[in-house]
């Protein structure tokens, strides 16, 4: 039995009509970040207003004003100076990503850039984050880095070398962005999978089907790719015509119906469509008549409902027999 395709707009219908009631999570996740990104919003107001004005509200002699000033090195509390290092890696960081959300959103820069490369940027901003906090903190506490740093080093070096898998996760990534194979949003074959490239990270990729499924693989796993955003798709049916039927009959019957009319019915047709030929004549005598209309990768499974309506139409009016494809059940009995 053929799988039946489904599209995004397909899932979204029986989503609206299951009669399913209550906020949904989706909704709870997005109240959830716009609360964060508000209190993050009115620390770092707050760290900046203390930075810059805390002089016309500390006596000149406040050891805690000191200590959090980043700018006075007189004897600081180490616990208060730690904070205001974090505090400010953090709005400094808040503001990186922010202008990094508003590249990825722009569609003239990510025409040339890529919204992958982007996302990548706010990744790598994320962990030196959270890396230059660590240093400034023991920094602040009289601990020296730079020992530190140097042992890391080594102690990276080793770990390199008994996690290689992940090494080659990592390199795969950057040769995917640099080599801009594929992009967020672009639609993608990879080993069979057909899906909409989710996002692009330094280790792994994520698909998701029309159903809405992620497939999460990794950047070293990914063989063979086949980015359909790249070039216009189309559309190809192949009808089965039942083996009393006269070809030429059909053949004329086409002809005159004037195929390219479907395209009335659906507007993600591009051009018109096109009848080929035949293309197969299976083991029972049926005949496949192959149909190709011209659409976007996107609007592929839509483009081809309308082919199979639009035909069938005009051959339950011409009296035009179907034939059926082989199944495995039929090569048994035979």
């Amino acid at each position: 039995m053929k799988q039946v395709k489904l599209t995004k707009e397909d899932m979204e219908r029986i989503k609206n009509t299951s009669g399913s009631s209550g906020p949904k999570p989706e909704k709870k996740a997005n109240v959830g970040k716009i609360v964060l990104h508000v209190i993050e919003a009115l620390i770092g107001i707050a760290y900046i207003v203390i930075l810059a004005f805390g002089r016309f509200f500390f006596p000149a002699d406040n050891q805690f004003y000191q200590s959090f000033d980043l700018f006075n090195a007189l004897n600081p509390i180490p616990i208060v100076r730690s904070l205001s290092y974090v505090l400010m890696v953090i709005v400094a960081a808040t503001i990186l990503r922010i202008v990094i959300g508003g590249l990825a959103k722009n569609k003239t820069i990510t025409k040339k850039t890529g919204v992958a490369i982007i996302q990548l940027l706010g990744n790598l901003v994320k962990y030196l984050m959270v890396i230059i906090i660590i240093c400034l903190i023991l920094s602040a506490l009289g601990v020296d880095t730079t020992a530190i740093l140097a042992g890391l080093g080594i102690v990276a070096l080793i770990i390199g070398l008994g996690v290689t898998a992940l090494i080659e996760d990592i390199v795969a990534g950057i040769f995917i962005i640099a080599e801009k194979i594929f992009d967020v949003g672009d639609i993608v074959v990879i080993d069979g999978f057909r899906g909409t490239v989710v996002s692009v990270g330094i280790r792994s990729t994520k698909l998701a089907d029309v159903g809405g499924d992620i497939l999460t693989m990794r950047n070293s796993s990914i063989g063979s790719v086949v980015n359909l955003t790249d070039r216009q798709s189309c559309a190809a049916l192949c009808i089965p015509i039942a083996p009393e039927e006269s070809l030429a009959r059909v053949e004329e019957i086409i002809r005159n119906a004037h195929i390219e009319n479907i395209k009335n019915t659906c507007d993600k047709i591009i051009g018109d469509p096109l009848y080929l030929g035949l293309c197969e004549i299976n083991a029972k005598g049926v005949q496949m008549l192959l149909f190709i209309a011209g659409c976007k990768e996107d609007f592929r499974y839509d483009v081809e409902r309308a082919l199979y309506h639009g035909l069938k139409s005009i051959f339950d009016e011409q009296g035009v027999k179907l034939g059926y494809t082989l199944t495995a059940y039929d090569n048994e009995e035979e």
